[in-house]
């Protein structure tokens, strides 16, 4: 390939600069950066012969795959806005993001019932060639629209998320940055391609010249197969997902591997031990959807000493806690400037998320140590007011899941006549524990007023795609869906 220009394209670019190298890996197949941009081009054509002209955005509602990823290069290659669809949603839920961002065309793995006025084409498996000649470069302009992804509505209605080039590219190099990665590197995951944790990755292999390795969902023997294979230098994991695999993990680790990025919530002491046992350098991370993935992440070799913490900003992240005057470890809303943040949600709603000098509002509550290491302590929605003390579900959740009977736990609160709100727990167990021995073990590091009233054993936890607890319906009656039985009965 040898353009007279040099491409916008950052597929093609890293086509031209190493055409040969790894790109993408999926089961027991790989593809160079050279084949991928040829794919690319293939997908690309076809959907330019089928949508229609002048169409600027188009729906994508597919499972992770090859062709799921060719398909979202293609249409990049356009320069057409892809609007990535939770395919763990209702009907409903998905056609309501579609009707919100105006999205009248839908792409999918397999044919669905949609409404006549929505027009809809199937994935192809197989396509053509595409001479080089005739190579299509319209996308990755800085400022246009790349992704559009709806945010989970763990606390409310979801709202569109316009993720433009410019702030993934942010993302992209400050993570470099703060990961130390180089072209030698792949990236192994198993999140979905829909959730900005799973698309942001290959938009750092696009935008930095690394490999991927997308796993066929969460197989605890594939990746500890590709870890001691040495295939992956990296991988990324929610932390309910590196429980799972801690059993299956190597006594003595992977020299090969230089980290292991965590992330859809905190992550307690014992795993941290068992992980650091194993040789395993992870990276506790936060990030939103708004903020195209990571912006804050603490370094390996500072885990142990952070045990709780968010992490520190990476690169041209800045972030703030309340008023300005707080000293560090007060507790406040957590605000955040930097390139990789959105600008604005879809149809500019909700502008009062940013202040009147650019501060975007997380809606989180948290506080920065004397190091400034953030810490998040829960959402402001999900703040249990009781008897006009706060309590902070975190901090109930991290005392449940240190002990050894519990694997998760989430902690709401619920209303009450005497106290306006009193804190209620659901649990997930690995063994028998009772009512009694939980009161026992809560009173040892809890005050009385931040204790459970109420203790529930579910079979599982309702959850978004990344893995981040719905607690919204564990407030409504949906949550007997969930739940086994309430403890102490």
């Amino acid at each position: 390939m040898q353009p007279t220009n040099k491409p916008s394209s950052w597929l093609q670019q890293q086509a031209l600069l190493h055409p040969e190298r790894p790109a993408f890996l999926w089961k027991k197949e790989s593809w160079s950066f050279s084949l991928l941009a040829q794919l690319a081009q293939r997908y690309a054509a076809y959907y330019g012969a089928h949508i229609p002209q002048n169409t600027k955005r188009v729906a994508l509602f597919s499972k992770n795959s090859p062709e799921c990823y060719f398909s979202i290069t293609g249409l990049w290659e356009l320069g057409i806005e892809v609007q990535l669809l939770n395919r763990r949603l209702t009907e409903q839920e998905w056609l309501f993001q579609m009707a919100d961002a105006q999205t009248i065309f839908l792409i999918s793995d397999e044919p669905l019932a949609v409404p006549d006025f929505i027009q809809q084409l199937t994935i192809p498996k197989t396509l053509p060639a595409v001479p080089e000649t005739h190579y299509i470069d319209k996308g990755y302009q800085e400022q246009a629209i790349a992704s559009i992804m709806y945010t989970s509505g763990t606390t409310g209605r979801p709202k569109g998320v316009p993720q433009s080039f410019a702030n993934h590219q942010a993302s992209a190099l400050a993570t470099q940055q703060s990961m130390h990665l180089t072209q030698a590197d792949c990236w192994g995951f198993v999140l979905p391609l829909f959730h900005i944790s799973g698309l942001s990755i290959l938009l750092r292999s696009l935008r930095l010249g690394l490999a991927v390795y997308l796993y066929d969902g969460f197989d605890p023997i594939a990746i500890e197969e590709s870890l001691q294979a040495k295939q992956v230098t990296v991988l990324s994991l929610v932390t309910s997902a590196l429980q799972q695999l801690l059993p299956y993990l190597s006594a003595t680790g992977y020299p090969q591997l230089k980290t292991l990025l965590l992330g859809g919530g905190p992550i307690t002491r014992p795993v941290v031990q068992q992980a650091l046992a194993k040789n395993i350098p992870i990276m506790p991370s936060f990030g939103m959807t708004e903020t195209c993935s990571q912006i804050v992440a603490v370094p390996t070799d500072e885990v142990a000493g952070k045990i709780g913490a968010a992490g520190y900003p990476l690169h041209g992240v800045a972030i703030k806690i309340g008023d300005p005057k707080m000293a560090p470890g007060e507790v406040g809303e957590i605000f955040i400037q930097g390139p990789s943040v959105i600008q604005s949600y879809l149809n500019h709603s909700q502008t009062s998320a940013w202040t009147q000098d650019g501060w975007f509002n997380t809606g989180d509550l948290g506080y920065l140590d004397g190091d400034g290491a953030l810490y998040v302590k829960s959402r402001l929605s999900e703040l249990i007011i009781s008897g006009g003390e706060n309590i902070y579900p975190s901090e109930v959740e991290q005392v449940l899941l240190q002990h050894p009977s519990i694997q998760e736990a989430a902690v709401v609160g619920r209303e009450d006549v005497r106290w306006g709100q009193v804190p209620t727990a659901y649990i997930q167990v690995s063994s028998q524990v009772t009512l009694a021995m939980l009161q026992s073990y809560l009173q040892q590091s809890l005050a009385t007023y931040k204790q459970p009233k109420e203790i529930y054993v579910v079979h599982a936890l309702p959850k978004t795609a990344s893995g981040k607890v719905l607690k919204r319906l564990l407030l409504t009656e949906e949550r007997v869906k969930y739940i086994d039985y309430p403890l102490g009965t």
